[in-house]
């Protein structure tokens, strides 16, 4: 935690049970029947932590394992054949690494560390063995599956219909909302992500993120010191950035 603001991906302790993990509500266990949740986390393996700037997953290598992130927080991102490197997401504590695999049997994207951040491992010949004998388990992955398809498409029609300004404020607003699922705080928090990154991410230039979050500031919805976001005004970056909560 920053002196000013929470650590965006602080949560659960490394090596704690599933059942006992501060994200259990929000995880992959956590619409599982009681018998399907003890199996799913008999063949999970904890423990892994990785520095800023290390690579969870490349694009094209085999997916070997699914990966969900316990604390910290992650980028999803592509290089395009020009070298220029166009940022899908972010991963936060409780979501999933490497979903699109299921597809082709291969990561389609990279995905690295933003911080110290620590996931949980199920390897994917567990996983399919799993996935044969529960039901529940296979209707959860088609869940996250078609949540990941529907907030893909979502984001892209977002930003078709949004100013600058607009995207900025959609970021800033679904940010608070999933940290607030989390048990964070909404309203205080250290951008674990840099502006060239969320630049990326939506399409913009640097600057014109820079400005955007100047003209918040101006106007009273954001105190801003480097990294380090308050929300003052939730409802008026809502309404700006199409509806979030």
């Amino acid at each position: 935690m920053s002196s000013r603001g929470q650590q965006i991906g602080s949560a659960a302790p490394v090596c704690v049970s599933c059942r006992d993990c501060a994200l259990k509500p929000i995880c992959l266990p956590a619409h599982l029947p009681g018998e399907e949740a003890r199996a799913l986390e008999a063949a999970v393996e904890r423990g892994r932590q990785v520095l800023p700037g290390v690579t969870l997953v490349r694009a094209g290598e085999p997916m070997a394992a699914l990966l969900v992130v316990r604390s910290g927080s992650a980028k999803r991102y592509s290089v395009t054949l020009e070298g220029t490197e166009q940022v899908h997401g972010f991963v936060l504590p409780g979501e999933a690494v490497g979903l699109e695999g299921f597809a082709s049997g291969r990561y389609t994207c990279e995905v690295s560390a933003l911080e110290p951040l620590s996931y949980c491992r199920v390897p994917m010949r567990k996983l399919e063995q799993l996935l044969e004998r529960l039901p529940g388990l296979r209707r959860e992955i088609l869940r996250l599956l078609g949540q990941a398809l529907d907030e893909a498409q979502r984001l892209r029609g977002e930003l078709a219909q949004s100013d600058a300004r607009g995207r900025v404020a959609h970021f800033l607003a679904d940010l608070s909302e999933r940290l607030a699922r989390r048990g964070l705080s909404p309203t205080e928090f250290r951008l674990s992500m840099s502006r060239a990154d969320i630049a990326r991410h939506l399409g913009l230039t640097l600057e014109t993120v820079s400005r955007a979050l100047s003209t918040f500031k101006r106007e009273g919805w954001l105190r801003v010191r480097a990294r380090d976001i308050s929300v003052l005004r939730p409802e008026a970056l809502a309404a700006l950035g199409g509806g979030c909560a």
